[in-house]
């Protein structure tokens, strides 16, 4: 079988692929775009399913050195608790339970996991086309230089460029209106740990927020904007266009949340984009995981675990197959119709976040707890997954 393989991005799919490839065998180069110490300002759900796979190479104790509790309290706008999600039953049914975990501290405990293993990250290496040959698959990257390997992944996200550039049918990333926004912040009167997060329904828009193990709030917002934002909007003007837009959205709920957007000295601003379905998330030595293959919207709490499966999932085929292109046609297989179920959800509770109206409001706040209670029953297919 062959045996270098080339990965592309090293965010959540990229380095725990390196280290299972490694630990089969595989030579394995890994290159990311951004800068080793590039934050990452959003936080994100690791649910049962993803932290199954993610707790045999990272200890739940340095994930949990920095954290906070995964239950969720949901609130009206006018702060009565009308349903609550708890957790606490998962880690005895599923064998974990949620958490919440800052994107970039997952990230420096996957690279330092992976440089455990002795595999080198390359940094500030964007890559810009991708080929292939009878006998290997090569890299070329914005500094000129080049890379071949025997099997190449990509893991480099919803934009990604191997997609872009391998795949000649794939469609463009299609923004849907709907900006994420979030930040950290300190508040005197708010700096004991949460028992989990406490969403509210507000009058005119949806706000969320925890306190982490650290005394710190963590919060995020979604809201709808017609004009889909630049990248450069997003690097200057976007943040006070959005802080004062937010605070006007706020100004008649709770007080509370216009003081954690005024106490966030920077917030994390991030469009929400569908990927058009794939026809094929492979060629002959080309394989794409996480969101390069199957992008989902933030709102069910799935992306990372979804693409944590997808590792353990290809690996299995991999192992199955000594044919790579059986192998990842295989991949594609056994993962296509759960992450196509999963992203379903997600566009379904994303429109239960937008501006209600009237009638859907009294209902949502009569029935939410009922229904979140015949939910929890139908989870197993989703927290209960094994790759």
């Amino acid at each position: 079988m062959s045996n270098k393989a080339i990965i592309i991005g090293a965010g959540i799919a990229g380095p725990l692929l390196a280290i299972q490839l490694k630990r089969n065998g595989y030579a394995v180069e890994v290159y990311e775009a951004r800068e080793q110490d590039a934050g990452e300002g959003a936080f994100l759900g690791l649910t049962p399913n993803g932290l199954n796979v993610l707790m045999q190479y990272i200890p739940l104790a340095s994930l949990k050195s920095e954290f906070a509790h995964g239950s969720m309290y949901f609130y009206n706008s006018k702060g009565k608790l009308i349903g609550e999600l708890l957790t606490g039953y998962q880690k005895e049914k599923y064998g974990a339970e949620t958490i919440q975990v800052k994107r970039g501290h997952l990230h420096k405990l996957l690279h330092k996991a992976a440089e455990d293993e002795g595999i080198i990250i390359n940094y500030n290496k964007r890559v810009v086309s991708i080929s292939e040959t009878q006998k290997d698959v090569v890299a070329i990257f914005d500094d000129n230089t080049k890379v071949s390997g025997n099997i190449l992944f990509g893991c480099d996200g919803a934009f990604s460029v191997v997609r872009k550039t391998a795949f000649a049918n794939a469609g463009k990333p299609l923004y849907t209106k709907n900006i994420g926004t979030g930040g950290f912040a300190y508040l005197p009167q708010l700096n004991k740990p949460s028992a989990g997060i406490n969403m509210t329904f507000g009058e005119r828009g949806f706000f969320a927020y925890a306190v982490s193990n650290k005394g710190e709030i963590w919060w995020f917002n979604n809201y709808y904007r017609e004009k889909e934002p630049d990248k450069e909007e997003i690097k200057t003007k976007l943040d006070a266009e959005i802080r004062s837009y937010l605070l006007e959205l706020h100004k008649n709920d709770d007080r509370l949340f216009s003081e954690i957007i005024n106490a966030s000295h920077q917030l994390s601003v991030y469009p929400v984009y569908d990927i058009p379905k794939l026809e094929k998330w492979s060629t002959s030595k080309i394989c794409l995981l996480g969101d390069a293959a199957h992008a989902t919207s933030p709102h069910v709490g799935q992306g990372a675990s979804m693409a944590m499966e997808d590792t353990v999932a290809v690996l299995k085929c991999m192992a199955q197959n000594r044919d790579i292109e059986k192998a990842f046609k295989e991949f594609q297989a056994i993962r296509q119709q759960r992450v196509e179920r999963i992203i379903k959800e997600s566009r379904k509770a994303g429109d239960s976040k937008s501006k209600p109206n009237p009638v859907a409001t009294w209902f949502r706040d009569v029935f939410l707890k009922y229904f979140i209670k015949s939910q929890v029953k139908k989870l197993d297919w989703i927290y209960g997954y094994r790759p």
